[in-house]
C-alpha cells in the first residue's frame, strides 16, 4: 500500500519510530493449544469486527479483558476487567510477566486478534482515551513471513514468539497475504514512561 492510497495519513515525525520488537522467543503454544480447542470464544464479541465501515472489519477477535461497564466515565476513561475467556485461555501467564517486563502500573485491555488469509486490518489510527492513557504491546501468537504490521515509512514482520511495541496513534495497517492465520495478543500497559 502507498502513502497516496491512504487517506488522512497520519505519519509518525521523522526520526521516531512507533513499532519496535522487544523480545523474541517467548513460549507461545500452551496459547496455541487453548485457542484451538476453544474456537467458541473468537466473535463473541463483535463491536470492532461487525460494522463495515471499521478497520477491522471481518476479522476476528477475542476480549479476555476490557472494560467494566460500571465504571465508564463521561470522557470513556474506566477501568477494566477480565471477561469470561480469560479463565479458558493461559491470558494471565503472559500479561503478567510481559507487565513486569516493561514495568507496567495499571493493566488495560487485553485483546487477541485474528486475521484470516487473504485479509487486512485497513489504515486506521485509534482515537479515544483508551488508546492514548495505555501504550500498546503485542505477542504474535501465529504468524507466516508473508504477514505484516505497517506504518508509513516502517513494516516489522514477526514470528511466533515475537513481543512488539507499537504507537497507535500513528496510521498503522496489518497485511495477511500467506495461507496462515495471523493471530496477535495485544496488551494495554500504562508504563512509567506514560
Amino acid at each position: 500500500m502507498k502513502r497516496d492510497d491512504i487517506p488522512d495519513l497520519v505519519e509518525a515525525p521523522a526520526g521516531y519510530a512507533p513499532i519496535r520488537l522487544m523480545w523474541q522467543g517467548l513460549n507461545v503454544e500452551p496459547m496455541r493449544a487453548a485457542l484451538a480447542a476453544h474456537p467458541e470464544l473468537w466473535n463473541q464479541r463483535t463491536e470492532r469486527t461487525a460494522p463495515e465501515g471499521s478497520p477491522h472489519h471481518g476479522l476476528d477477535d477475542i476480549w479476555p479483558r476490557f472494560a467494566d461497564p460500571a465504571t465508564m466515565r463521561e470522557d470513556g476513561s474506566h477501568d477494566s476487567v477480565w471477561y469470561p475467556a480469560a479463565d479458558l485461555l493461559p491470558v494471565r501467564e503472559i500479561v503478567f510477566p510481559l507487565m513486569a517486563g516493561v514495568r507496567g502500573e495499571r493493566l488495560g485491555g487485553v485483546l487477541i486478534t485474528r486475521i484470516q488469509p487473504g485479509r487486512t486490518c485497513r489504515p486506521h489510527t485509534d482515537p479515544g482515551w483508551h488508546a492514548r492513557f495505555y501504550e500498546k504491546f503485542a505477542v504474535q501468537i501465529e504468524a507466516a513471513p508473508e504477514q505484516a504490521f505497517h506504518f508509513a515509512g516502517h513494516t516489522l514482520v514477526t514470528k511466533p514468539g515475537d513481543v512488539y511495541w507499537f504507537d497507535n496513534a500513528y496510521t498503522h495497517w496489518v497485511t495477511n497475504d500467506s495461507q496462515r492465520d495471523r493471530i496477535t495478543l495485544i496488551v494495554c500497559i500504562r508504563t512509567e514512561r506514560k
